[in-house]
């Protein structure tokens, strides 16, 4: 990631959510224990989770692969925001992740529901940084 990409309330950010990733995997883990899960089961979900991050944090360094831009367009506004949404995905899908987790633990069980909040938070933020990348490229003559 280039320097000029970290901010420090990006550096903030990151590790909040590496914070809570760390804890989901200690939650998972003592989920498992205590209520004697297959590790298959709660190895999968810590698999999951790093898969993801992974892979999210790596697009954050390389932003213009997400709307397969040329570097030369995905520059100003256009690579900070799709920066910022990339680190906003990443923190709704780890923090949806964490309060399931944390439910679980506590030994209540949460609505069906919830997961559908977390999908349509993603998507919310994913379309509204898109049409901004949109229209910014196209007022820029790039006309993706």
């Amino acid at each position: 990631m280039r320097k000029e990409d970290l901010t420090v309330p990006a550096i903030f950010a990151e590790a909040a959510v590496l914070i809570l990733g760390i804890a989901y995997i200690g939650m998972q883990v003592y989920y498992g224990i205590t209520y004697h899960i297959a590790p298959v089961q709660f190895i999968c979900n810590i698999l999951g989770i790093i898969l993801v991050y992974t892979g999210l944090s790596v697009l954050s360094c390389y932003p213009e692969k997400i709307n397969r831009l040329p570097k030369e367009i995905c520059t100003g506004k256009i690579r900070t925001w799709s920066i910022r949404m990339v680190r906003l995905v990443k923190i709704i899908f780890v923090s949806g992740l964490m309060v399931p987790c944390v439910a679980d633990v506590a030994g209540t069980e949460l609505k069906d529901a919830f997961s559908l909040v977390v999908i349509f938070a993603i998507l919310l933020t994913v379309v509204y940084y898109e049409i901004r990348i949109v229209f910014e490229a196209k007022n820029n003559g790039n006309g993706t």
